[in-house]
């Protein structure tokens, strides 16, 4: 196989591989709470299951490529872990794109007109607690109560007493009846009417307060009401055009099925294609190359390989025997440098020949 293709695909694999340990990360982070111990440690978990899950593979495909009946039986069992934490990296892996595409949804929900309605009451109850802060404090208004209850009972009294006349002597009638109402034109509305205007003032003043506390109160209760129902909005009564992804939209008016399903069944297949061809790429771009040898090939050419080596060692030694045999030092042979001959130097026939006419 191509060198540069062997590259390209185990990078490939690389990359795919690199991508759903990321993604187990992720989503296993966003398991624990926002503690950074938790939150690593649950990724060191998710890492591991991917990294095992690469190492299970490579081990069980070189297993079972070898002759020896046990190494092809801890292949296979290898293939099932594999087999296993590719699962679970495939769950994992579409747990986190439907959790980065609930963040988009919730998103767009929050943008929805109904919400829009909804945040804006509630903004609404907000601000008129704020307005109505000054009035929270219920001793106060029990001092403004015990204080209207005073004055009121001060004022009927008024009302109840006997009028008099401009002389200072009692009347058979009592301002109430004399009055009638405040103010008016008579001596007797001139005389009274203001006593009675003063006591009517710092009662509306009290009570004022005290009707404010009630109003604070109401205004929390609004405001409690509106963010339970805010709450417990759902998704159910709204439109999906209205918060889901448009290319779910479409691709349910093209299926005729509902965006919901779409969503789940697109996510799900890119998850699986990211774990396949991860997998794929990575061990065709090891395994499918110029040769691959099993452990008892390797070790029948090392043993041929020795063997080699062997039969050069005596045949070295034979010569080494007939040299010291003929009288010729071995040692001396060795270090002699002996000259190149000179490819420019005709030999006698070559001159010979250049002789002849």
């Amino acid at each position: 196989m191509n060198k540069g293709l062997r590259i390209s695909l185990i990078g490939m694999g690389l990359f795919f591989i690199l991508l759903g340990i990321f993604l187990n990360f992720q989503l296993y982070t966003s398991f624990a709470t926002n503690s950074p111990l938790y939150k690593y440690s649950y990724g060191v978990i998710g890492i591991g299951l991917d990294v095992s899950k690469v190492i299970c593979l490579i081990l069980g495909t070189f297993l079972i490529k070898q002759s020896n009946n046990t190494l092809i039986i801890a292949g296979f069992i290898a293939l099932t872990f594999y087999l296993i934490l590719s699962l679970i990296s495939w769950a994992a892996g579409w747990g986190f794109t439907l959790v980065v595409n609930q963040m988009y949804e919730s998103n767009a929900f929050q943008k929805t007109i109904q919400v829009q309605a909804s945040q804006a009451m509630v903004d609404d109850a907000v601000a008129e607690i704020k307005r109505l802060s000054q009035y929270a404090d219920s001793t106060t208004v029990a001092k403004a109560q015990s204080k209207v209850d005073e004055l009121q009972t001060q004022l009927d009294q008024l009302w109840a007493s006997p009028a008099r006349n401009s002389l200072g002597q009692r009347i058979n009638k009592t301002v109430k009846s004399r009055l009638g109402t405040c103010p008016g034109g008579s001596w007797y509305h001139k005389k009274y009417c203001p006593q009675i205007q003063r006591f009517q003032s710092k009662i509306m003043q009290y009570e004022t307060t005290i009707n404010n506390h009630t109003a604070y109160l109401a205004a929390i209760k609004h405001k409690n009401t509106m963010v339970k129902e805010l709450g417990s909005m759902n998704l159910n009564g709204l439109n999906p055009d209205s918060y889901m992804h448009p290319l779910f939209v479409g691709m349910s008016a093209i299926f005729n099925t509902s965006p919901q399903l779409v969503k789940y069944r697109l996510l799900l297949l890119t998850s699986a294609m990211i774990e396949l061809l991860g997998s794929l790429f990575f061990v065709i771009g090891l395994f499918l190359k110029g040769e691959a040898f099993t452990i008892a090939e390797m070790m029948t050419m090392e043993k041929q390989k020795y063997k080699m080596w062997s039969e050069w060692g005596m045949m070295e030694k034979q010569r080494h025997k007939l040299l010291e045999q003929l009288g010729v030092d071995v040692k001396e042979l060795e270090n002699t440098d002996f000259p190149k001959l000179d490819s420019t130097i005709k030999t006698g026939e070559e001159k010979n020949d250049g002789n002849i006419d």
